[in-house]
């Protein structure tokens, strides 16, 4: 008795684990002891005695349950697992054996304790309730505050287990991946041995005596070692970081941050008197990078936002308990390996699952992944073993749809370990750097190199000037003839040029995820397109009905021949032939409506495409009226041997039923009666559709009168109907493709128009994809072909892979190096030839990109919207991806994700990446005409020339006025012939070339120096006359030297006026700049400011302290322009002799 009312203090002290469910675990247990006491005529204060005690002793032995269940499955799945090397980690095991064994005395102890404080309770009675409830009741409080530290050292766990542990789950995974590349291929014993999995009674219903799933304990321990099912997030950097990358990084960033380091170097350290200019320069160099941090920032957030809505659901698992089996709802990302899961009609696959149980008729959507565009039909039978896993069809894969039937499955793949977790990992590489990327490098070592060289000739020309000048002055007209010579006005135009056309494609719904790939858009010479749901709508959809009508030869003779209407054209007909078929449409199928679904059905594409055509000939009320009268009795699925479905229909008042089949042409067309003219129209009629890349099948009917026994209709072929199968009437063949979106034929057309070829890669069939590709104009007709070229306008994957070299290298060198010439002239072939790629994997069409970049030296954009698009998409300079369609991974591996699936968004994108380049181009031009006028003043002064510029008023013309107009031009719209160019090639076609250094020093900079050096000394006399005495400027008298800043004042208002012209002329490079009398709003703006400016600099007083001016007469204003009229009427001139010279 003493012994079992101390237990209680014994345990509670001694017990290292809380559980919050044991109290109720507890109330449950009260019912049954209330029973048992009103058994042993308990009176009722000792029963809430005997209660508290029960309760007591109950929710302790819960716990201490819950702790050895917990316990037993920590050890034997992580440190003890049996999979682990039995030689492995051996200090770790027997440290962590020795940790367990003292928890186990512990609760060894604990669950004695509690069996005898039950069997004291019932022998003994009230007085040991009381004692227990009261011990209870005391050591609740004391336990937590006496044993916390204890709590914590016991679930400590040692470094050494922590490695033992990870060890044996690297183990783990990697042996179950040898054996999952078998899957397929595994009897169901094979499986259940592999997995743990229970198979008994597998069904979509299970009864009382069915046991098969994965027990909860086995489904938490398989997440522990693979992890839940979710693809692992690529690395993302945070946000501060990249907003640094983009301010302080990139070689252009850094050549402007060294000149702000020089000004400041000036400004702080040797008394200069210019301290705005590096403030100015800092502040634009940080807005630009801010703009375009804000910009990608936004873009990376719609990202999310999309991922978000598009979140998978919960999907029915088995788990296996002790009551039998549970059916639950489980996240997709809690499923284990192993978990046995049932899907329907219209859900997405989450995981890769082997087939265990599925319906006759299941169907999986499998383009996401292989590209087919028809939905593939799924079997339970074990696959051989020589058959890839990716072609068996017993597997379905995650990130496909099932879209007809039903299947239970069982769970061997999740997260990264799936096919589709395997090639997103394929894709986390570097990206390929952008042209623009490539363009702004070269820029940038071109105008190093001039700015260096500008800025040693200038310290030379300064300390051997006759006019003596300080040290610190000499370092600031070097450093200011080095700062003249960069465009700082070319890291904001580039940022705002982007974002404008960021905005507009966002506004065609265009999400792009990476700025630059607007400009690189604008280079692409070959556009490789996925052709299922990228060129075509991804829905099967009825084309044509094929219908025998009857012709008449003359008065008494009529001949049965075959008509083919297009469905657009049978819209509520009136045709009896055509109703007819339409009849056989709406009563021959498995789709069952859904609204929710596209097309109102759900079902195959197939199905559905035929129930919508055929609604769209009868009418809708008059299908449902049909589907009233014609109840169906009895049907014969579908399935692969027969290649055929058949259904049976009793008429609504009679006694005769109807017999209707559907399927394929060649096995239904034995089934009917035809003569020999009949058969060969129908053979004809039948090639002709198919050669179209067009689905076709075929309907017949008869009727049906009872069976003669009076039994019911049975069978499931000829051999074995209760009813006759032969003697079938001809009711026509329906056509069905997935057609062409609408706009996709005039987006080739104008891809093509602009210099760039598109080029359709798929992994569907060669003669369905060849007749998409001619029927949108990627293919030309035969007589356009020469007959090489006709070999391989169709390469097929088995193809690529015969000629695939051994190292991923296509550079012609290389493949002359390592491989045959039959290698090397298949790929020339490929590159120059080819415009349809058929059946190809997705490792193939990775490869495709690389052959036409190495080997043809084009800049390429791919589309796509599956995961087998992803690597291509990664490898190309633009990867362009589907909003609607397009599978996480594929947008992951996008630059640019077209939110409507509207490929013509990508021509506007072609055509904004070329006006970008196009503006950048005519700004970096306008901004380089001025730098010869700004430098040839410090060169002067060698041969006495009066200082012409000071290094405050060069910066003036750079900070104050050239780089806001620079940046005005991103407005600027695109002129006429934009489009109907060839595409500039990064490497070969410079954004600034020679022909840009020539335009700016050699033409425009020359014509704006003859005018500023002309009015300095024409207009200004008494330039000439200090130029003619040599004087040194510290000679100069009050009037010497008001003259002196009367010719700067002139100088540097000329140059001002001739940079207005420079503007204007470069809006255009061939239109005359008269058609457009005023050039886009901002840069109107900016030159009327760049004008107010000037004119303020030169006549207010305050500013004419600063910057050094004097005012000028009216006439020496207007004399000023002379630089405007001059470079505006040679450069009318130019482009008139442009625009000649291309007429001729």
């Amino acid at each position: 008795f003493v012994r079992g009312a101390s237990y209680p203090f014994i345990l509670f002290i001694r017990s290292p684990h809380k559980t919050p469910s044991a109290g109720r675990l507890s109330l449950l247990a009260a019912g049954p002891l209330c029973v048992e006491s009103m058994q042993l005529k308990y009176n009722s204060k000792v029963l809430v005695c005997l209660i508290l005690a029960h309760c007591a002793s109950t929710s302790l032995a819960a716990s201490i349950n819950k702790a050895k269940r917990s316990t037993h499955d920590f050890s034997t799945n992580l440190a003890l697992d049996h999979s682990a090397p039995q030689d492995a980690n051996s200090t770790a095991k027997s440290e962590w054996r020795n940790h367990l064994s003292l928890l186990s005395e512990d609760y060894l102890m604990q669950f004695r304790a509690v069996q005898r404080l039950k069997e004291a309770t019932l022998e003994h009675g009230p007085l040991l309730c009381m004692l227990s409830a009261i011990g209870v009741a005391a050591t609740l409080a004391w336990r937590r505050q006496s044993f916390s530290d204890k709590k914590k050292d016991l679930k400590a766990i040692p470094a050494a287990v922590q490695e033992a542990i990870e060890s044996a789950k690297e183990e783990a995974r990697a042996a179950w991946r040898k054996t999952s590349q078998n899957s397929h291929s595994l009897s169901l014993g094979e499986l259940q041995e592999a997995l743990g999995t229970a198979f008994e009674g597998l069904s979509f219903h299970p009864t009382s005596q069915s046991r098969f799933g994965l027990e909860d304990g086995k489904a938490q321990r398989q997440i522990e070692i693979f992890g839940e099912n979710r693809l692992t997030p690529p690395e993302r950097e945070s946000p501060w970081v990249l907003l640094l990358k983009q301010t302080f990084g990139g070689i252009f960033n850094i050549m402007l941050w060294m000149c702000v380091a020089c000004e400041l170097v000036l400004a702080l350290a040797m008394d200069g008197d210019d301290i705005v200019t590096p403030i100015v320069l800092s502040a634009v160099i940080i807005g630009s990078a801010t703009l375009q941090w804000w910009t990608e920032l936004e873009a990376e957030g719609m990202m999310s936002a999309l991922q978000k809505m598009q979140a998978s659901c919960t999907v029915t698992c088995f788990r296996l308990q002790r009551e039998g089996i549970v059916e639950r709802q489980v996240a997709a990302e809690l499923l284990a390996v192993g978990d046995i899961i049932q899907l329907e009609a219209g859900q997405k696959v989450p995981a890769d699952l082997r087939v265990l149980v599925c319906s006759d008729t299941t169907l999986v959507d499998n383009a996401a992944l292989t590209g087919e565009s028809v939905a593939e039909p799924r079997s339970s039978s074990a696959a051989s073993a020589e058959v890839p896993l990716i072609e068996a069809r017993n597997v379905v894969f995650s990130g496909t749809t099932v879209v007809q039937g039903r299947l239970l499955g069982i769970v061997f793949g999740t997260g990264d370990e799936t096919i589709l977790g395997q090639i997103a990992a394929k894709i986390r590489t570097s990206r390929t750097r952008s042209s623009l990327e490539v363009q702004i490098e070269h820029f940038v070592h071109l105008i190093a190199c001039v700015a260096a060289a500008v800025g040693c000739l200038s310290l030379i020309a300064n300390i051997i000037s006759p006019h003596k000048r300080s040290l610190a002055e000499v370092l600031e007209n070097a450093a200011t003839a080095f700062f003249a010579q960069v465009p700082e006005g070319l890291l904001p135009t580039v940022t705002v040029c982007l974002m404008i056309a960021s905005r507009q494609m966002a506004q065609r719904n265009v999400l792009v995820r990476k700025i630059d790939a607007v400009e690189t858009l604008g280079c692409v010479g070959i556009l490789c397109s996925d052709k299922t749901g990228t060129l075509t709508s991804g829905q099967m959809t009825a084309t044509d009905f094929v219908v025998p009508v009857e012709e008449a030869v003359d008065a008494n003779t009529a001949n049965v021949v075959l008509r083919t209407s297009s469905v657009g054209l049978c819209v509520n007909s009136e045709t009896l032939e055509e109703r007819n078929l339409a009849r056989c449409g709406i009563l021959n199928t498995s789709a069952k409506p859904d609204l929710s679904s596209p097309g109102g059905y759900q079902g195959s594409p197939t199905e559905v495409a035929i129930m919508v055509g055929c609604q769209q000939v009868l009418g809708s009320e008059n299908s449902a009226e049909i589907e009233k009268q014609y109840q169906p009795v009895f049907e014969i699925p579908f399935n692969s041997a027969t290649k055929w479905m058949l259904t049976i229909h009793a008429k609504e008042d009679s006694k005769e039923y109807t017999s209707i089949i559907k399927g394929a042409p060649e096995r239904v067309a034995t089934l009917c009666a035809m003569d020999s003219d009949m058969r060969v129209s129908f053979e004809a009629t039948l090639s002709t559709l198919m050669g179209q890349g067009k689905r076709v099948l075929c309907f017949a009917h008869r009727t049906l009168s009872e069976p003669e026994d009076g039994s019911t209709f049975s069978g499931s072929g000829p051999e074995d109907a209760n009813f006759p199968m032969d003697g079938y009437t001809f009711a026509g063949l329906v056509a069905l493709e997935d057609p062409p979106k609408v706009g996709v034929v005039e987006a080739v057309r104008t891809v093509a128009a602009a210099g760039a070829r598109t080029i359709m890669v798929t992994g569907d069939h060669p003669a369905t994809a060849e007749a998409i590709a001619k029927r949108i104009g990627i293919v030309p007709a035969k007589e356009d072909l020469e007959e090489a070229a006709c070999d391989y306008t169709i390469v097929t994957g088995a193809m690529l892979e015969s000629h695939l070299p051994s190292i991923d290298d296509f550079r012609p060198q290389q493949l002359e190096k390592n491989e045959s010439a039959a290698v090397l002239e298949f790929w020339q072939c490929c590159v120059s030839e080819t415009r349809v790629f058929a059946r190809v994997s997705p490792m193939h069409k990775r490869a495709i990109v690389r052959a036409y970049q190495q080997i043809g030296g084009h800049v390429v954009a791919m589309t796509g919207d599956g995961v087998n698009d992803a690597p291509a998409l990664k490898e190309a300079e633009v990867g362009i991806a589907m909003g609607i369609r397009g599978t996480e991974v594929a947008k992951e591996a996008a630059d640019i994700v077209l939110l409507d699936d509207d490929l013509s968004s990508v021509v506007l994108g072609i055509e904004q990446g070329r006006l970008c380049s196009e503006n950048l181009r005519k700004s970096i031009m306008y901004t380089l005409c001025s730098k010869l006028p700004q430098v040839l003043p410090t060169f002067a002064e060698l041969i006495g020339i009066p200082t012409a510029l000071t290094a405050a008023q060069v910066l003036l013309i750079d900070i104050g006025t050239d780089i806001w107009t620079a940046i005005a031009f991103a407005w600027q719209p695109a002129e006429g012939d934009l489009m109907l160019r060839p595409p500039r090639h990064p490497q070969r076609d410079r954004m600034v070339d020679g022909s840009v250094l020539g335009y700016s020093y050699g033409y425009i900079g020359v014509l704006q120096s003859v005018a500023c050096w002309g009015v300095f000394f024409a207009v200004m006399p008494h330039m000439w006359t200090l130029f003619v005495q040599q004087k040194h400027s510290s000679e100069y008298s009050a009037e010497d030297s008001l003259a002196d800043y009367a010719g700067m004042t002139a100088y540097y208002w000329t140059l001002v006026l001739g940079q207005v012209g420079a503007a204007m002329a470069a809006t255009t490079s061939r239109q005359s700049t008269m058609t457009r009398w005023m050039p886009n709003p901002w840069l109107s703006l900016c030159i009327v400011l760049e004008i107010v400016l000037a004119m303020a600099v030169v006549m207010w007083t305050p500013l004419q302290q600063l910057f050094k001016t004097h005012h000028l007469s009216m006439f020496q204003l207007v004399a000023g322009s002379v630089g405007f009229f001059l470079i505006s009427s040679s450069e009318e001139l130019r482009k008139f002799f442009l625009r000649w010279k291309e007429s001729k």
